[in-house]
């Protein structure tokens, strides 16, 4: 897969799949910048710390039975997660469609955010359960 147009993006979550939901994914791998510059340096020494990865979703509400609401506003807060698996196509995992998998906790999330007229939207932010990071795996 060269340069795509993003529209097919998979995305489940514990066991449920929500990709004709999603709107927007963002998949974050990032790691704190530890400053380990000494005395007599000319340019600042850089080392990787903790991991801090992180799932923003953007998704078109749905409150009927074993949908959007019900699957997230379940897992607010339960600390042992459950698992994401997002991928850019729904297609097979591959060496061109990789999937990002992290059993990932629900920090933020809104049963209801909209206003008058418009599609009901939410936005969703998941973070690695303890002990846990976004895994990138090509087979």
């Amino acid at each position: 897969m060269a340069i795509y147009n993003l529209r097919d993006a998979s995305v489940t979550y514990n066991s449920v799949s929500i990709s004709d939901h999603v709107r927007s994914v963002r998949v974050q791998m990032s790691a704190e910048d530890l400053d380990a510059t000494a005395m007599g340096a000319v340019s600042r020494a850089h080392v990787p710390g903790i991991r801090d990865d992180q799932v923003e979703l953007e998704v078109f509400q749905d409150h009927a039975a074993g949908n959007i609401d019900a699957t997230f506003s379940a897992l607010l807060g339960n600390s042992a997660g459950a698992v994401l698996v997002v991928k850019p196509t729904s297609a097979a995992t591959s060496a061109t469609n990789p999937s990002f998998t992290v059993t990932a906790v629900v920090l933020d999330y809104a049963s209801i955010d909209g206003e008058v007229a418009a599609l009901s939207m939410t936005r969703i932010v998941l973070v690695p359960a303890p002990g846990s990071s976004i895994v990138r795996a090509t087979a």
